[in-house]
């Protein structure tokens, strides 16, 4: 009899046999989502080839209860994907599957009319200048070879990147192919969509998470069949099934968010170029602030390297003027009198500012004055922070809230006061200080939609709004022309978290903040404010000198045998009970230790120490930390199967994390 070999996604990596529903031919079902009992639960499967097995083998198989899909979604290409990130980023080939094509993406009820809301409009084109021309050359040479090529395009920060990306895709659509756009935010997308909505309508869909399973899988299908052209979105856009695939660009690369954390993990970038060898496509990765990975393959050859070191039409880059808040901050509030003199000059020259903190709520410790306890959340090890408008204590990890106490819980003091500051407490204090100026707040707790970025993005481009504070949303790409002042309120909230990228993280925000500001007729300016005036991070970043930050940067991690000098991986050991967390990870340490010696692996041990966030919605996290050689953590990852079947406690393993916070 005939079954048809279907996959998971649970963490099991075998395959599973299932019966076609009756009178139904199983070739017809193989690439299609079907229905199926797993246990006692019903559950999306991939059924991805048939096999012929003897009906005496005893086997008790069940029938598949539904099929989802009217035509076949999995392709040759998909199963190699899947199969390498499967491989790569130790998951089930389930898993991977259903990072590629959605479980939840469901089929229209009845065909919608074929509407686009992007539509083609008019269309101003630029005159490139000599370094623009010299990367569309270089870009298209590759196009109309049709061969594999990937290429780094490193440019400061307004040097005319996205003319860059269009002439591009120009060409790849003159070769009736398509091209895929990644952005690091949905918020950017309504930026881009504007763009390229500009040069090409209704050939272009948009792809990230806000839209519903319903558009997700028309849009699915409009790029399987061609119907559009051009796929822009973020990191999951990466998978958009074009059948004849030209150029893939990934904008604002050096961005931790093209790594997907959560199981099945992968990095969108290496995916990226996979596709790019499958279908002889070009990739570019863009950004002002490569990171230190990307540099080092450019120098050492693996990336063609194309420089913009300019901005369009020679504008100066924005002067950097660094202060610092040593002794200062606690007598004049958040902001210094040199930073609010700035701000009030910009103000009366009609001119927007951005204000970049990269720290939600109002307060982020909330202290008894008299007994010295910190609020903190009940289901993990972090401080609550204040939020003002609703006043209450949040979590920003689990999501948990409560009331501002009245009084201590501990010595019942009503001596309750807030410290350190986040987006609310700027922008309050911003307001006593420009009470006429129009101000925007936007952080995760005031743009949670794709209309929200959409209302805030068009308000600063219409001058609608003379101030704008944000966390790190406001640092990615945002191009507003009548900005002339950039504002950093503490450059050192990144720069000592105990990761090894923090530092490189710090330099990437200073600069693409400062890289907001004169972006057209005026030279810009910003304003850093921080304890630490003197590190190389930030004296890197005032000069613009991203080349010496590299070489100084990339000098530490050789040092500290970090990436790119090594593969890393991050194993979460985690269990309700703290005593259970600590011993099975012990366990887990001297199990790796000893295969490392055993199978002469030549890898390196870190931990097993408590997470940054030891605990976390109620459960107790420890870590260990792998480096060496890719092939190698591989196999000893081989070994954690056995030992979540024997302890009980989760044991996962993410490689390559962007970080090991």
């Amino acid at each position: 009899m005939i079954v048809l070999e279907s996959v998971l996604p649970v963490p099991l990596n075998k395959i599973f046999y299932y019966l076609p529903p009756e009178n139904m031919n199983p070739e017809s079902i193989v690439g299609k989502r079907v229905k199926v009992q797993f246990g006692k639960r019903i559950l999306t499967a991939y059924a991805i080839s048939c096999r012929n097995v003897e009906s005496d083998s005893g086997l008790k198989l069940k029938r598949i209860i539904k099929i989802i899909d009217d035509d076949s979604l999995i392709t040759g290409e998909t199963m190699e994907i899947a199969d390498y990130i499967s491989k790569n980023y130790v998951c089930s080939l389930g898993e991977a599957l259903a990072s590629i094509i959605p479980v939840s993406m469901k089929p229209p009820k009845r065909i919608p009319k074929n509407r686009n809301k992007y539509e083609k409009k008019i269309y101003e084109r630029h005159v490139l200048n000599a370094q623009q021309s010299n990367a569309v050359n270089l870009i298209n040479e590759s196009l109309g070879k049709k061969v594999y090529n990937a290429f780094l395009l490193y440019g400061v920060t307004a040097s005319g990147k996205t003319e860059v990306y269009i002439k591009a895709v120009e060409y790849v659509l003159k070769q009736n192919r398509s091209a895929i756009m990644l952005i690091p935010e949905i918020s950017l997308a309504i930026q881009f969509v504007d763009i390229m909505t500009k040069r090409f309508g209704a050939s272009i869909g948009v792809w990230h998470s806000g839209i519903s399973n319903i558009e997700k899988y028309s849009l699915f299908s409009k790029a399987k069949n061609g119907s559009i052209k051009i796929m822009i979105g973020a990191r999951s856009a990466v998978f958009a099934p074009f059948k004849n695939l030209g150029l893939i660009i990934v904008d604002e690369e050096h961005e931790h968010t093209y790594k997907q954390e959560q199981k099945p993990s992968y990095d969108t970038r290496e995916i990226a170029k996979r596709r790019g060898v499958y279908h002889n496509a070009v990739v570019v990765l863009g950004s002002a602030t490569p990171s230190l990975e990307s540099y080092k393959d450019a120098l050492e050859n693996r990336l063609n390297l194309i420089e913009l070191n300019e901005r369009i039409c020679k504008k100066e880059l924005p002067e950097v003027k660094v202060l610092t808040l040593r002794d200062r901050i606690f007598k004049a509030g958040l902001l210094l009198p040199e930073t609010i003199e700035a701000m009030s000059k910009a103000l009366a020259r009609k001119e927007q500012i951005i204000v970049f903190l990269n720290r939600r709520g109002y307060s982020p410790t909330i202290m008894c004055r008299k007994c010295g306890i910190v609020y903190q959340c009940s289901k993990c090890s972090v401080s609550m922070v204040f939020h003002r408008n609703p006043e209450l204590l949040k979590c920003h990890y689990c999501g948990l809230t409560k009331n501002l106490p009245v009084a201590c819980s501990v010595c019942k003091s009503r001596d309750i006061a807030v410290f350190g500051a986040g987006t609310q407490k700027v922008e309050d204090e911003l307001k006593k200080l420009f009470k006429t100026a129009k101000i925007f707040r936007l952080d995760r707790d005031t743009a949670s939609s794709e209309e929200n970025y959409e209302k805030v993005y068009r308000g600063i481009k219409n001058e609608e709004y003379d101030i704008l504070i944000g966390t790190q949303m406001i640092a990615k790409g945002f191009d507003f022309p009548r900005v002339s002042l950039a504002c950093v309120v503490n450059a050192d909230t990144s720069l000592y978290l105990p990761g090894f990228k923090s530092v490189e993280k710090t330099f990437q925000l200073i600069t693409q903040v400062a890289g907001r500001s004169g972006r057209r007729d005026m030279r810009g300016s910003v304003i850093v404010q921080t304890n630490h005036p003197q590190h190389y991070a930030i004296e890197y970043a005032k000069n613009h000198d991203f080349v010496s930050f590299y070489k100084t940067e990339i000098e530490e991690r050789k040092k500290l045998f970090y990436p790119p000098y090594c593969d890393v991986a991050k194993i979460s050991i985690r269990n309700k009970e703290e005593k259970k967390a600590d011993d099975d990870s012990e366990k887990l340490f001297s199990l790796l230790e000893n295969s490392i010696k055993s199978y002469k692996l030549g890898l390196k041990l870190l931990g097993p120490v408590p997470a940054y966030i030891a605990k976390l919605n109620n459960v107790y996290r420890q870590y260990i930390i792998i480096k060496g050689g890719r092939e190698n953590i591989l196999k000893l990852a081989g070994l954690l199967e056995t030992f979540k079947q024997s302890s009980g406690t989760f044991i996962g393993i993410e490689v390559m994390p962007s970080d090991l916070i």
